[in-house]
């Protein structure tokens, strides 16, 4: 075979590769905005205030007032938790909106509930890619519709 015959049959996958780069920038970008994200929320009467990073981790609660004595443990514990969800709610809201469109049409909240698989999230963000290495071999699309066979993730 000469490296002329070679060459033809090299499926062309500058496409995909563009397509994975700016998948790649995208992300990198999403990951910056991220790590400069702060959610906070203050409690009912401003008695603390609850303040978590881009990746929804607490990074502080700050007590605004010394009100918080004089509450009965439970009563105070139960405040601390629900305000710590509210944040939880809102440092997600925030994550979705610097993501832009859904990652793969799954919103965030079921991803971090589990109520979204999150290797069929992978699997729909690299079918773009997928495909023009298909189409590049001569392969048709797929339509992660038709998906029968084994895509190779665990699912266990």
């Amino acid at each position: 075979m000469t490296s002329e015959g070679f060459r033809r049959e090299m499926p062309d996958l500058s496409s995909a590769l563009e397509v994975f780069e700016e998948e790649q920038r995208k992300l990198a970008e999403f990951q910056r905005k991220l790590a400069e994200t702060t959610t906070v929320v203050d409690a009912p009467k401003k008695l603390f205030t609850v303040t978590l990073d881009g990746n929804g981790e607490l990074t502080e609660l700050k007590f605004n007032t010394t009100g918080y004595r004089s509450m009965p443990p439970a009563e105070l514990s139960a405040l601390i938790t629900e305000t710590l969800q509210k944040a939880r709610r809102q440092s997600l809201e925030t994550m979705q909106e610097l993501m832009g469109s859904p990652m793969g049409g799954t919103d965030l909240n079921d991803l971090a509930s589990g109520q979204a698989d999150l290797a069929d999230v992978l699997g729909k963000v690299m079918e773009p890619s997928l495909d023009l290495v298909r189409e590049a071999n001569g392969d048709s699309p797929s339509k992660s519709s038709d998906r029968t066979e084994d895509d190779g993730w665990d699912r266990s």
